[in-house]
């Protein structure tokens, strides 16, 4: 992260201002080093703040035990205790490493090689965020992705010119986000939690595509996030459709159930099944468009991908069986957690593949 996006953040706990210890730079970008505020601490890892609390930062320390050797010469003898008591309390350390690889090996398998960039993904991107938001409308803005993942939404906010957009994520896939956008110099990476956001009144814009459904508690997560923005400033949320959905509630369902603890490369080679049936339908499209039946190209199931790479249908393929959980909404349920937040101005789209686009402002 660079230092002059640390006056955005705030520790979740006592919503108090952080001064920064920097241990190595990566050109502009603090490679390692401390956040601290006056009662909490903070690790910045591999470029990216890990603001958590409670047994996920107990996680995060364990997780990452090598900072703590490489740098513990430098760590205040809190910091020391505090960390040297979480990697202590580990019950098997070999047990533990053991795990740990397979879970890295997993993680690069996922997103090294199924997660491509692609020319797509702009238009996908304000897809989602329409038909309520446009490119222009984030220019100079403070904007922050919520459920970042690779950081591909948070990269195209960036290139469509924001003052600074924030990208949050719960797990490791912040560091394939930071590897994606360090390059862009509008763009911060933070791992923090969605139920305790490190964030208090700052954003004109913040957005959640395709996470809040995945959540085991999406109307409580939902209820902490209109806090990060400020007055005036708007939420967006893109959530799975239940109206009408019934490819995703009596097929895809039923297959997630079955197989979303198979090995991930496993899984990922039966996702070509799925994807090849797309991508053989989106034929169909592609040739009635080729005739200038466009209707009835519109009518074709899965359309919406017509114009996609088979990758990406694959990718939503991997997405939609390997996710531990999924939840379906109607959009007054939406529109409800909207005003349960006492948020204004509220609309909703029901888009044709399924899904649900809400935005409100605060």
């Amino acid at each position: 992260m660079k230092k002059e996006f640390v006056k955005y953040l705030t520790c979740p706990e006592s919503n108090e201002k952080f001064e920064i210890t920097v241990f190595e730079m990566d050109g502009d970008q603090i490679d390692s080093g401390l956040l601290l505020s006056k009662s909490s601490w903070y690790p910045i890892i591999n470029g990216v703040p890990r603001i958590l609390i409670k047994d996920l930062k107990v996680n995060t320390l364990q997780v990452h035990h090598d900072f703590y050797k490489k740098f513990a010469n430098k760590l205040s003898r809190e910091i020391k205790r505090d960390w040297k008591k979480a990697i202590d309390s580990i019950p098997d350390m070999d047990k533990f490493l053991a795990h740990q690889k397979k879970t890295a090996e997993s993680f690069s398998y996922e997103w090294k090689n199924i997660y491509k960039e692609n020319e797509y993904e702009k238009s996908n991107f304000f897809h989602f965020l329409s038909p309520y938001v446009k490119e222009k409308d984030l220019r100079g803005r403070l904007t922050l992705d919520i459920g970042c993942g690779s950081g591909r939404f948070t990269k195209w906010a960036a290139l469509s010119g924001t003052e600074v957009s924030f990208g949050t994520d719960l797990g490791e896939t912040v560091e394939v986000a930071y590897d994606m956008t360090k390059e862009n110099k509008n763009v911060c990476i933070i791992q923090a939690d969605i139920y305790d956001m490190p964030f208090e009144s700052v954003f004109d814009f913040a957005y959640a595509i395709g996470v809040l459904h995945h959540l085991p508690q999406p109307k409580q997560g939902f209820s902490r996030l209109p806090k990060v923005l400020k007055r005036g400033g708007r939420m967006l949320i893109w959530v799975y459709n239940r109206r009408g959905n019934f490819r995703a509630l009596y097929l895809y369902e039923p297959a997630r159930s079955l197989l979303k603890n198979l090995p991930k490369p496993l899984l990922f080679k039966l996702c070509y099944i799925p994807g090849g049936i797309v991508h053989g339908i989106n034929s169909i499209t592609h040739g009635l468009n080729a005739i200038g039946a466009k209707g009835m190209a519109q009518k074709v199931p899965f359309s919406y991908y017509a114009n996609f790479p088979f990758n990406m249908k694959l990718n939503d393929a991997f997405d939609v069986l390997a996710t531990p959980k999924s939840n379906y909404y109607f959009r007054e349920e939406v529109e409800q957690w909207y005003k349960d937040s006492e948020l204004k101005q509220i609309r909703s789209f029901e888009h044709p593949e399924a899904g649900i686009t809400c935005t409100g402002v605060r």
